[in-house]
């Protein structure tokens, strides 16, 4: 195995790309049950350096598609026309654009024929919570979230025409991204967006040179740190990527759980601005005080605050 630094795509050398070349000889695809097995041969401790320090990461594998197992095209057409995954819980796009369900539903559900139309004209499919629907990957991403103690979902795309299935965008997690059929291009720019929650402001988008330009093909993988925009593009063929969400505990998410328990407690509801008098609304502004303080302490105490596993620290 031999591991060479990529950094002609990479501006002024700050974000640096590692390409790994595996050999050429055949294997049969393990069970990708963990962590481990997932970013192989990249150690635990390794990957959890490359969460910390949102390091772009992209390993080529021209040998056996060792993710095969995960899920293929024909497993998940059949998940989305069985009904198995929810109509609700997919979206179908044309050119980067939703189509509306009208389309392709009948009765609440998806009609297989308006469906595999739409896909053989150059549409694409996304289902952002396959994990619950695919047992594999369901264990996949218990077993990542028991070591990590962050929220992981995995999210599939299917594309079928000659672009991609998103415009130009960022993501608030860090992506893990699996090439399972068919090939992608994958175009991110920097600088990226630091720390990025769900609710931010929209951020200008970069126009510079890409700072990573490759296309994925069965078995390569990549590491997408939250906040780089990027945007994929799709040969003629049918292109299947999967992607393991990582969204890390933070302040701003705890906080924000916070809000949506206290909004269900009355005493939050009532109306400060309609006191009887001054020394009623002192005395709601003090309860309400001493109850938030209070909410407060205890949410930090608790060990879930600040994630509940235990990532092996990065070697070196």
């Amino acid at each position: 195995m031999a591991i060479r630094s990529a950094m002609e795509r990479v501006s002024g050398g700050r974000h640096p790309v590692a390409v790994i070349e595996f050999g050429n000889q055949a294997m049969a695809a393990p069970a990708i049950a963990s962590l481990e097995d997932l970013i192989a041969p990249l150690t635990t401790a390794d990957f959890i350096g490359l969460l910390r320090s949102r390091a772009i990461r992209f390993q080529r594998n021209p040998g056996d598609n060792r993710f095969s197992g995960l899920l293929t095209w024909q497993a998940f057409r059949e998940l989305i026309e069985s009904g198995a995954v929810p109509a609700e819980e997919g979206r179908v796009t044309k050119d980067e654009t939703v189509i509306p369900p009208l389309f392709y539903l009948e009765a609440g559900k998806v009609a297989a024929a308006k469906f595999e139309r739409l896909m053989s004209h150059g549409a694409s499919v996304i289902v952002a919570d396959i994990d619950p629907h695919v047992p594999i990957l369901k264990t996949l991403c218990a077993s990542i979230r028991e070591l990590t103690g962050e929220t992981i979902k995995a999210g599939a795309i299917a594309t079928t025409g000659d672009g991609g299935a998103l415009r130009y965008h960022y993501d608030e997690d860090d992506l893990f991204i699996v090439q399972l059929e068919g090939s992608k291009r994958w175009r991110i720019h920097g600088p990226p967006v630091a720390n990025p929650v769900a609710g931010m402001d929209a951020k200008p988008a970069p126009r510079d040179e890409p700072v990573f330009d490759e296309i994925l093909r069965p078995g390569d993988t990549l590491f997408l740190p939250a906040g780089y925009w990027h945007q994929c593009s799709n040969e003629q063929e049918l292109s299947l990527h999967l992607g393991i969400f990582f969204k890390p505990v933070t302040t701003y998410y705890a906080v924000k759980a916070l809000l949506a328990k206290l909004i269900e407690d009355e005493t939050y509801r009532r109306p400060l601005s309609r006191s009887e008098s001054a020394a009623d609304r002192a005395a709601l502004e003090a309860e309400i005080r001493a109850r938030l303080i209070d909410e407060f302490e205890k949410m930090v105490s608790s060990p879930s605050f600040f994630g509940a596993g235990k990532p092996t620290p990065p070697s070196g």
